[in-house]
């Protein structure tokens, strides 16, 4: 084989090479550039140029496209057309055809080695790291079985199904035991089955909504689900125990028992049930756990029996005389003061009502209290009981002195009647200093007690008015003492001038009452500092106050410490002081005398500054006289302009540019801030690309810098047709080589119309595709898979068995634009066809949808919940025909009677037709079961109470007329009411 290869290289070089004398005077490698150096000698002698062997030294390209290998028995002439060796490409495109044109992308090495094309191993291993790892049998399976041939032969690998249905929907369709489509079985088989085998599956039904448990747990499928339902099921224990629950008999389940049997009942068995008491509304306690059933249950009533003690112990309650319970409209609430455990000894605990007992009360007897036999709504008050003490007592006269009969404002139950202390404390008036140890009579001589004044002018008016230092009464004083007298003593007085609207600090402190108030003004005194210093005010002259218009609030500059020595803080008014200012004397800015209203504007002092400024001439440049934009009031000299503060600061070359580089025409004000305002010969002067001619904007800094006028950069991406793809690498005038730059179209086709018309697979001008290129094409290459998403890029998502439909299965007309997207465009046939149910005869909607699927066109699921009649209880597992047998199927009678008349007309127990039933059977059936219907007699114009709750139907329709019955009481109990002597019902009308 090795020689063959020699063979084969020496005849392709004798052929391909010029003639040995010719090749001997080349100075230049034949071979190309990437043959470079002493490599001659691997394929030729010295003693003659041809043949060419290969030496067993030569590596053949071993960095870049080592042979190996089925490519290492391949001739050199299969991949090197040409001598110029540069010329040969190494993908694998460049000699192996892609048969999966181009489905799985252009790195054959994924899956295929040099080798051989068929390396099953290096697929197996892809094939682990994709969307469907190979385990189980599906590790031993041919890739044709999952990867089946397409029309045109070639194996599909994209958009292949990963669900288990995908490629076992036909096993589930034929699986019988149990019939997998017919229970409505999840077609997640894995929820039985696994990867290793298909039979031999288990169904855990732990995970479902019921566990199987005792009993539950060794029964065979066929136990419960012998009527093959399996979705759906009930899980109700009635729904498999009725029989049980019916003919259970003590106690009587039928008779008003629920059929919630885990209530009592387990999985473990039907009998030896033990009902837990305690989940009812009457936990069982004390004498009750004693009971048997029958002791409460003996009128077999258990549901909805009276759970109150009274419903049992009303015997007890009205033979009770010591209290008599009935007379004393005792509460009924047994409880109260009896326990569970026996009736007699019951403990009444006073405590709980609205008057505890205590100390003296605790010890009285019921009788004490109780002797009128009024116990419910007996008055709380003491007055009740102790009204003639009230009025009975003189020191003080309780009753002349109009006290409040509140006798536990100053009385307790601890001691005896008299020796009552009263706390004084607990009124408007709480005694406090020498009010301590005044007497009641030294207040209330004149036997006032209630409605007393509790104002100290009151009973102080006479030292009031007798008091001259100062006079209070003459000054205004107020009569409120308290404000600077104490109840410990009348005299020595203490007046807190802090509490005033004028507290005294620094050398107001110190001085008498009289050196301000020597006038015997006290009220209204005003607190402005003129008011007593008009004089110091007016003799200052330095500065000289009144002159100068100053403000008469001293308190701006002085302080109560002394007059003299003032502090104007500059930095309270507009003017605060900075940098130079702050070290000027007030003259310097004041010599004029004007200290109120002047100017701090900087041109106001610095007027000639700024007229004799010439580096620049502010005046004739008509500068602004805000000089605080420039300078400080640190040095007038060496001012800084911060030109980023204006609507052009400065960047790049434009920093280090002098003043007179950009205002050498004198201009500063109203410059313009427009590049091109510069640089306009620069625009003009451009011809790479040819700025003015291409009609460029003369907006400059959408390519250049202030940087650098050369070397811009023009972002493509900032216009309205951004670079992406191969356009990234495209020169400028691969596009715009018509010198057409500003206004050129955006749209694919406007470049590639050419290629659009070319295509002929499809042909995309005779199918009508659309000319938006980009909805298939991508920006990297034109040709190869297109990004064409049916599921995105259509109003027709492809699902089921669509996405392995090839796209000529659909468009054989070669119409792609405008085709129908609805199912009866394609499948009309299909439609016409279908017999069970005949879809033609029965009206069906073409609207296929609503059945059937794209995963299969048989075994359609019909939702019959989404008509308006919902199956429920025994209409689930019903088939069509048993309800269709007529073949109607649209406009079908929803109404119970339209298909149970004959039931209506068949029942006896009662006679509905006899009776008048109404045929709305759904008032007392179920969709469960037709018989054991429930009429809710409380929906009536007669609800059911008391006894009647137990009667039976025949007890008050024993006539057979239930409609227009009656629902007087004397209807049915006139002979009761006849009867009746105590009293005589009769007799007393």
């Amino acid at each position: 084989m090795r020689r063959l290869v020699l063979a084969l290289v020496a005849v392709v070089a004798i052929v391909a090479i010029a003639p040995a004398i010719a090749l001997a005077q080349r100075a230049d490698n034949p071979h190309g550039a990437s043959v470079s150096g002493n490599t001659c000698s691997a394929c030729h002698r010295a003693d003659g140029w041809r043949p060419a062997v290969i030496a067993r030294e030569f590596k053949h390209a071993p960095q870049t496209f080592p042979l190996e290998g089925a490519h290492a028995k391949t001739g050199c002439a299969s991949c090197h057309k040409s001598l110029d060796f540069s010329q040969a490409v190494s993908s694998c495109a460049s000699c192996h055809q892609d048969v999966h044109k181009g489905e799985l992308g252009t790195q054959c090495a994924r899956c295929h080695t040099a080798r051989t094309f068929t390396d099953r191993a290096a697929m197996a291993r892809l094939h682990q790291t994709g969307r469907f790892p190979l385990q189980g049998g599906h590790a031993t399976v041919a890739c044709e079985s999952c990867h089946t041939p397409a029309r045109n032969g070639q194996l599909e690998f994209v958009n292949r199904a990963t669900t288990c249905i995908g490629c076992h929907a036909e096993t589930f369709n034929n699986a019988k035991a149990p019939d997998h489509v017919a229970a409505g079985f999840s077609q997640n088989c894995t929820t039985c089955h696994t990867l290793a085998t298909w039979s031999t599956a288990s169904f855990d039904h732990s995970k479902t909504r019921f566990p199987l448990t005792l009993g539950h747990a060794g029964r065979t499928c066929e136990s419960c689900h012998a009527d093959k339902v399996f979705v759906g099921k009930s899980m109700a224990c009635a729904s498999c125990h009725t029989g049980d629950f019916q003919r259970t008999t003590n106690p009587p389940h039928a008779q008003g028992f629920p059929t919630l049997c885990a209530d009592c009942h387990t999985t473990a068995a039907w009998t030896g049930a033990k009902f837990d008491h305690a989940t009812t509304r009457f936990p069982l306690a004390g004498a009750h756990t004693n009971v048997s059933c029958n002791g409460c249950h003996g009128d077999k009533i258990f549901r909805g029996k009276v759970s109150t003690c009274i419903g049992c112990h009303q015997k007890d309650f009205s033979a009770t005389v010591s209290p008599s319970h009935g007379a004393a409209r005792f509460s009924t609430e047994c409880l109260t003061c009896h326990t569970m455990t026996q009736w007699k000894g019951a403990t009444f605990d006073h405590s709980k009502t609205r008057f505890p007992l205590t100390e003296r009360h605790a010890t009285v007897t019921c009788q004490g209290c109780h002797a009128d036999g009024v116990f419910v709504g007996k008055p709380m008050g003491c007055a009740s009981c102790h009204q003639s003490s009230y009025d009975a007592t003189t020191l003080p006269p309780h009753a002349a002195a109009g006290f409040p009969t509140l006798c536990e404002s100053c009385h307790k139950t601890a001691a005896a009647w008299k020796g009552a202390p009263y706390d004084h404390n607990a009124t408007r008036f709480p005694l406090t200093g020498a009010h301590r140890t005044a007497t009641c009579l030294d207040c209330h001589g004149d036997r006032v007690y209630k409605g007393k004044s509790t104002e100290c002018a009151s009973c102080h008016q006479a030292r009031y008015n007798a008091t001259t230092n100062p006079p209070h009464g003459k000054a205004g004083f107020g009569t409120t003492c308290a404000t600077c007298h104490t109840t410990t003593q009348w005299t020595g007085a203490v007046f807190d001038h802090s509490k005033t609207r004028f507290p005294l600090t620094n050398g107001h402190a110190g001085r008498e009452c009289a050196a301000c108030h020597g006038d015997g003004v006290y009220t209204g005194k005003s607190t402005e500092c003129v008011s007593c210093h008009q004089s110091d005010f007016t003799a200052t002259k330095k500065p000289p106050h009144a002159a100068a218009g100053f403000p008469t609030t001293c308190a701006s500059c002085h302080s109560t410490v002394a007059w003299t020595g003032g502090v104007f803080d500059h930095a309270a008014t507009r003017f605060p002081l900075t940098g130079a200012h702050l070290t000027t004397t007030c003259a310097d800015c004041h010599s004029d005398g004007v200290y109120k209203g002047k100017p701090t504007a900087c041109l106001s002092c610095h007027q000639s500054d700024f007229t004799a400024t010439k580096n620049p001439p502010h005046a004739t440049l008509g500068f602004p006289g805000t000089c605080e934009t420039c300078h400080t009031t640190a040095r007038w000299q060496g001012a800084v302009f911060d030109h980023n503060k204006t609507s052009y600061p400065l960047t790049g070359a434009h920093i280090a540019a002098s003043c007179t580089g950009c205002h050498s025409t004198g201009v500063y004000k109203g410059t313009p801030t427009t590049c091109v305002s510069c640089h306009q010969t620069d625009y003009t002067a451009s011809t790479n690309p040819p700025h003015a001619q291409a009609g460029f904007p003369t907006v400059c800094a959408s390519c250049h810098t202030t940087a650098a006028w050369k070397g811009a950069k023009f972002d493509h991406n900032a216009t309205k047709f951004p670079l992406v793809g191969a356009h990234i690498t495209a020169s400028c005038k691969d596009c715009h080589s018509d010198g057409v730059f500003a206004g050129k179209p955006t749209t694919c086709v406007s470049c590639h119309l050419a290629n659009y018309n070319a295509t002929t697979q499809p042909n995309h001008k005779a199918g009508g595709i659309p000319t938006t290129c980009e909805g298939c094409h991508n920006t990297l290459s034109w040709l190869g898979k297109t990004n064409f998403d049916h599921n995105v890029d259509t109003q027709f998502p492809l699902t089921g068995a669509h996405q392995t439909t090839a796209c000529l299965g659909c468009h054989t007309s070669g119409v792609y634009k405008g085709l129908p997207t609805t199912c009866v465009s394609c499948h009309t046939p299909d439609y016409n066809a279908s017999t069970n149910p005949h879809h033609i005869q029965a009206g069906f909607s073409t609207v296929c949808a609503s059945c059937h699927t794209t995963n299969g066109w048989n075994l359609a699921p019909y939702d019959h919940n989404q008509t308006s009649f919902p199956l429920t209880g025994a209409h689930v597992g019903k088939e069509c025909i048993a309800c269709h047998a007529d073949k109607v199927y649209k406009g079908k009678p929803t109404t119970c009677i339209t298909c149970h008349q004959s039931d209506y007309n068949g029942t006896k127990n009662p006679n509905h037709v006899t009776s008048g039933f109404p045929t709305s059977c759904e008032t007392c059936h179920t969709t469960t079961q037709w018989n054991g219907a429930v009429f809710n007699h409380n929906a009536t114009a007669f609800p059911l109470t008391g006894a009647h709750k137990t009667a039976t139907c025949v007890d008050c329709h024993a006539s057979g007329v239930y409609k227009g019955l009656p629902t007087a009481c004397a209807s049915c109990h006139t002979p009761e009411y006849n009867a009746s002597t105590n009293p005589h019902h009769i007799q007393a009308g």
